[in-house]
């Protein structure tokens, strides 16, 4: 009962977040390059920067681990970020018109800079707590099924986020554009209210064996010393880069190539979200308790369907054709649900209670970083490819081509990964330290990580 109802109450939360996200996703940024010509590279430089500012996860993480603000871990940390990332949504349609009037304009480069910063920290630090969360009450053996939940109800988010959008914005009008931006506002604060409120009563959190809990360097050494976890932390910086790309290139894609109008491409994180959401229910009802074992063999497989759907989508650019593109979206969210499941369990296997903050800072740090890099690749590649084949259709299909085969690379990462080297090498760490505590021994037990 206690894993459903947290769950559910983050869920809202992160809910709450895939709504902001998809106004930012969908619509800002199709009405930025499609209807208002500014450059993509520009767009996606400016998009990029709310994952750039992903350190500040890194730090705030550590605080919640050490610190107790009114006796609470994690929930300050979620209310905070959450608060700060509402606060700059109302900004965004002005800044968006403007720069549509003045594309080449450093003072409103800057301004957008600043507003995706701010709101990139405020998403960084609630997700990274919630994460933390996750681990502090959740039991060991169900951390990677309750992360996979909660992924879910975050997809949720994007499924309901794009219908209202496709409703509230059908055709693109310039008057209407901040009255959506406020809905949708006004809508993820309550649920963010609702979620965040008694989430985590006073000294539920790590307070308990809190002189136990590993220093802020050490355990950052010992992450980016050690085999195990530099190889994690490399796989998932380069599956998420690769997978990245074209997350600011699909809808204005759908509108140049497949001439769709803004509510069908708004629609297009509807297409993703539901083959996501198939291929993570299917798995969690076909596999259960399995996937926790069997996440090298999900992970192989969303990687090579990924692959495959980018190479339609390569194809439905090459030659248009609307069916092969929404049929590629469809086959890439299957390989994103499997993804997301796979990934869910490896993280949460490598994840202690010992540094929770610290881990999933870190984990932030790294996959908002890959966020970054790939978004700006993508709209710069786009760029120059159209400078090169002289046609918008070529130029998306390189670079989905480019994309479906970088991900599919991205499996030689994948095999080094042995999870009974890494809890030998964790328990090792922690002898190193002196950590005797209940968490400690039963690493050295063999329970708090499972083989591979």
């Amino acid at each position: 009962m206690l894993v459903n109802h947290l769950v559910l109450k983050l869920g809202l939360v992160r809910f709450a977040t895939s709504l902001l996200f998809i106004v930012l996703a969908t619509v800002l940024n199709r009405v930025l390059v499609v209807e208002l010509l500014v450059p993509a590279a520009l767009v996606t430089f400016s998009f990029a920067f709310q994952h750039v500012m992903t350190p500040v996860g890194l730090v705030t993480g550590y605080f919640s681990d050490a610190y107790a603000l009114a006796g609470r871990h994690r929930a300050p940390y979620i209310w905070g970020g959450m608060l700060l990332s509402l606060a700059v949504m109302p900004l965004f349609p002005s800044w968006a018109l403007a720069l549509g009037q003045a594309p080449h304009s450093r003072a409103l480069l800057w301004q957008g800079i600043a507003l995706f910063s701010v709101f990139g920290m405020g998403t960084t630090i609630s997700a990274t707590a919630i994460n933390a969360l996750l681990v502090d009450r959740i039991p060991r053996e169900n951390r990677g099924t309750a992360m996979t939940l909660l992924w879910i109800l975050t997809l949720g988010g994007f499924i309901a986020g794009s219908a209202l959008v496709s409703l509230l914005f059908p055709e693109y009008d310039p008057a209407s554009l901040n009255q959506v931006f406020l809905l949708v506002t006004i809508v993820a604060l309550v649920l963010t209210i609702v979620g965040v409120w008694g989430v985590e009563p006073p000294h539920q959190g790590v307070a308990e064996e809190l002189d136990d809990q590993l220093e802020f360097w050490p355990t950052l050494r010992f992450l980016f010393s050690n085999l195990q976890s530099l190889t994690f932390f490399s796989f998932l910086v380069a599956t998420i880069f690769f997978l990245a790309i074209q997350t600011f290139l699909l809808t204005p894609f759908g509108g140049e190539v497949l001439e769709f109008t803004v509510a069908t491409t708004s629609q297009f994180g509807i297409y993703l979200t539901y083959g996501i959401l198939a291929a993570m229910l299917g798995v969690h009802l076909l596999l259960g308790e399995r996937a926790r074992r069997g996440y090298k063999g999900i992970l192989a497989v969303a990687l090579s369907v990924g692959g495959l759907a980018f190479g339609l989508l390569s194809l439905a650019s090459f030659t248009p054709n609307a069916m092969w593109g929404l049929f590629a979206l469809g086959l890439l969210g299957l390989s994103r649900g499997l993804y997301n499941v796979g990934l869910s369990h490896l993280t949460m296997a490598m994840a202690h209670p010992l540094f929770s903050g610290i881990f999933m800072g870190l984990w932030n740090l790294m996959s908002g970083l890959a966020l970054a890099a790939g978004e700006m690749t993508g709209g710069a590649l786009k760029d120059r490819f159209t400078e090169a084949t002289g046609s918008a259709a070529g130029a998306y299909g390189w670079v989905f081509l480019l994309e479906g085969l970088g991900l599919v690379g991205c499996l030689l990462l994948l095999w080094p990964l042995k999870q009974e080297i890494y809890r030998q090498d964790l328990a090792q760490l922690f002898k190193k330290n002196h950590l005797r505590t209940s968490h400690a021994v039963d690493l050295e037990a063999g329970e708090s990580l499972h083989d591979s």
